[in-house]
């Protein structure tokens, strides 16, 4: 049999210079040539194990993700033997197991295989990322770690006696610092990074624990281990202490947070946990300690950005940013300051919470419970002699008078309500109690948005079914994401804005003035030249950046 530099040289694929380099390498070190190969990068591991493939007869799988592997395969094989061995089954008929190895020349733990499990073992070839993917996604990430854990604590999945209080509270707090419940934990969030979540909810169920975090603003199940139902309150209690909660109350909810390095990137932490029948819920924010504020990066295009950027620049009045919660209206807010932040002016922000640190600009988290209120603190920071203001949501007529009569006084003030578009911020105000002249006199500028997943810039494709879409796509070429590796086979990759802006000019104002609703409002904005949401959805329909079932859900289109 030839040996496999002498293969790969005949296959073009290496050289005898490269292959006498390597050699002298592998008498040095005591490793394989063929490691010695990939680890010098003179070929690539595909390419060792298709060559070793064809060598010694074996099989081998560039792709596992898109195999179908049977449930009973999975439960045939332990989690412990697959993680120990680096094996994925993936195949189980007539008592042959099929396993997939990444090398080929391990055969010393077959036997140990087939006197545990009873089975004949057959091996294909694989890539070790191929294999620790395939793991990963029929076993749940972490698999190893709750293993791991509950092989140390015994069985823990019969119910332990009820001990008082304090002895409970203190097991779990010794448990949540155990290095492998710290370890899963720390697991979960990698994950989450990984995949670009911005929040992780992690629940309590009869009999299980479900794992999800949201990608895009859309959930999706993070494939945790099922055995992590047994480790739940360990779990919890290690979040509790990393954000500096009370682990033994489980009364109340709780709020914190932690800034943390996850897989070489600092991430801020918010932690939310409420009570619920089967045990506490969490849910974690994720946030960038640094992030890029720039209304281009959102999504707002050249001739938005200049209309904002002239409507910001009005010596005094109110830019009011309307839309519903997980809009981005923060976002946007905080790139609209970071245009004007500079030396020369005083910005202060009045926030619940403050979502990210800006800066140069002094932000203030509101505290409700102790009377702390947007108003309060509207009142206080004005004898700070600001320039700029935020005041993170208009609530009530107290927040709405103080900002608006602050406006009046020559400040710039930004803020939020909470309308379904532009026009209905008005009327918002009205319904709130505030004059019509004190509207038409304050605010410069309603500004409505909402976020779309865009298709993911890889895998983009044209799409020919245009089955069920409104007649205004006959005619426009629509794109769709395939799915790949890039975006986690979902198709989407990012978000974007779609957005409509209602500058407060003369004929707004009378019609506000009026108490005109908020249909005859967004009439008139028409006449004018107003672009709606739907129409901005479209235009990024056409450039290929988003799909039409995007837009409809957030947005009415025309037919």
């Amino acid at each position: 049999m030839a040996r496999i530099g002498e293969i790969l040289i005949e296959k073009g694929l290496l050289t005898e210079e490269q292959l006498e380099s390597a050699l002298e390498e592998s008498k040095l070190t005591g490793k394989v040539i063929g490691k010695v190969l990939v680890g010098l990068r003179l070929i690539t591991e595909t390419q060792l194990l298709k060559t070793l493939g064809e060598q010694l007869g074996l099989t081998f799988y560039d792709d596992l993700s898109n195999l179908e592997i049977e449930e009973v395969v999975i439960k045939a094989v332990p989690m412990k033997f697959v993680w120990h061995y680096k094996i994925m089954p993936i195949r189980l008929a007539e008592n042959i197991l099929t396993i997939a190895v990444s090398d080929p020349m391990a055969i010393w733990f077959m036997e140990d295989l087939k006197l545990h499990l009873g089975f004949n073992i057959e091996r294909v070839l694989a890539t070790d990322a191929e294999i620790m993917a395939a793991i990963r996604k029929h076993y749940g990430f972490g698999a190893e770690t709750v293993e791991e854990i509950l092989e140390q604590k015994g069985d823990l999945k019969q119910k332990e006696k009820p001990k008082p209080d304090i002895i409970a509270a203190a097991s779990e707090e010794k448990s949540a610092q155990d290095a492998s419940v710290v370890k899963l934990v720390d697991q979960i969030l990698q994950e989450a990074v990984s995949l670009r979540a911005t929040d992780v909810h992690i629940e309590a169920f009869r009999d299980k624990v479900r794992t999800r975090c949201r990608i895009d603003g859309v959930l999706y199940d993070m494939n945790v281990s099922e055995q992590v139902k047994h480790l739940y309150q360990a779990i919890v209690s290690r979040i509790k202490i990393i954000s500096s909660l009370n682990v033994v109350e489980k009364r109340l909810p709780q709020d914190g947070r932690a800034i943390l390095n996850v897989a070489g990137v600092q991430i801020d932490l918010r932690v939310s946990i409420i009570p619920s029948i089967r045990g506490e819920g969490v849910v974690i924010r994720i946030l960038p300690v640094q992030h890029l504020f720039d209304l281009k990066h959102l999504g707002f295009s050249d001739e938005a950005y200049i209309e904002i950027k002239e409507i910001m620049q009005k010596p005094y009045g109110i830019i009011f940013l309307t839309g519903p919660t997980g809009s981005g209206k923060t976002t946007t807010l905080y790139s609209c300051l970071n245009i004007l932040n500079n030396n020369t002016v005083k910005i202060i922000t009045i926030e619940d919470p403050v979502e990210y640190e800006l800066d140069g600009v002094m932000q203030i988290h509101v505290k409700p419970n102790i009377g702390f209120t947007f108003a309060s603190a509207l009142r206080s920071i004005l004898r700070h002699d600001p320039d700029i203001m935020m005041v993170g949501e208009v609530r009530d007529l107290e927040t709405a008078e103080l900002a608006i009569r602050t406006a009046l006084t020559g400040h710039r003030i930004f803020s939020t309500l909470h309308t379904n578009d532009a026009a209905s911020g008005a009327t918002r105000l009205l319904d709130i109690g505030i004059e019509p002249y004190l509207v038409t006199s304050s605010v410069n500028a309603f500004i409505s948005q909402r976020l779309v997943r865009m298709i993911c810039p890889k895998c983009k494709e044209e799409r020919k079914d245009k089955q069920g879409l409104p007649k205004i796509f006959d005619n426009i070429p629509l794109f769709k994401g395939k799915g790949c590796e890039e975006c986690n086979f979902i198709g989407y990759k990012g978000r974007t804005v779609l957005y409509e802006i209602l500058p407060v000019g003369p004929g707004i104002q009378s019609l506000i003035l009026k108490k005109a609703s908020a249909v005859d409002i967004n009439r008139k904005a028409r006449e004018i030249g107003f672009k709606s949401l739907g129409d901005v959805g479209i235009e990024k329909i056409k450039q290929g950046i988003t799909t039409p079932e995007e837009v409809m859900q957030v947005a009415k289109i025309e037919q």
